[in-house]
């Protein structure tokens, strides 16, 4: 109840507009539990997003038959998190805070990365992305762009966005001969 609460007030208010004080009152309890357990807003808000819904790995996408399907199929997943709304809350701070910096990066893009690693690995298996491709890398070009877009441009990140990064990056690099 507590994280939830902080989840959302991040979403609705930013970090800087999240204080403790509103994170308690949402939450039905006082202040002074929540100093008991975190130490500052820094290690709630951390910890809030460090046990939000996790993102969903391969196995967990149904298979397709094709990586594009695959990756439509991830991307209708993860549209159900909140987890774009928490990136847009959490923009300045993650920069200036080495602690929300490292459950930020762990939570909203390394589980990310790690998603469509394992998409790749299955599309190489059904032989759509030929062997010599550093998946890794291939990986992290969804997720760097969307950060970029995010926190550098300040520009938004919708549906279509989404899928021309799939359709005119990704897919053409992951499927070229090598």
């Amino acid at each position: 109840m507590i994280l939830a609460a902080a989840r959302d007030l991040v979403v609705e208010s930013g970090f800087d507009g999240t204080t403790m004080d509103a994170v308690a009152e949402r939450a039905g309890t006082g202040k002074a539990t929540l100093y008991r357990r975190w130490g500052s807003k820094t290690e709630l808000v951390a910890d809030a997003i460090s046990r939000s819904t996790p993102t969903p790995v391969a196995d967990d996408i149904p298979d397709t038959g094709s990586l594009r399907g695959d990756l439509d199929e991830a991307h209708r997943a993860l549209h159900r998190s909140r987890d774009q709304e928490l990136v847009s809350g959490l923009v300045s701070e993650v920069q200036r805070d080495p602690v929300l910096a490292k459950a930020f990066h762990e939570r909203l893009v390394a589980s990310k990365t790690r998603l469509l690693r394992g998409l790749l690995e299955r599309a190489r298996q059904r032989g759509e992305v030929p062997e010599g491709h550093d998946l890794e890398l291939l990986a992290s070009i969804v997720p760097a762009m969307v950060m970029y877009r995010k926190m550098i441009t300040g520009g938004s990140v919708d549906d279509d966005y989404i899928r021309r990064i799939t359709s005119e990056v990704l897919l053409p690099l992951a499927t070229r001969p090598v």
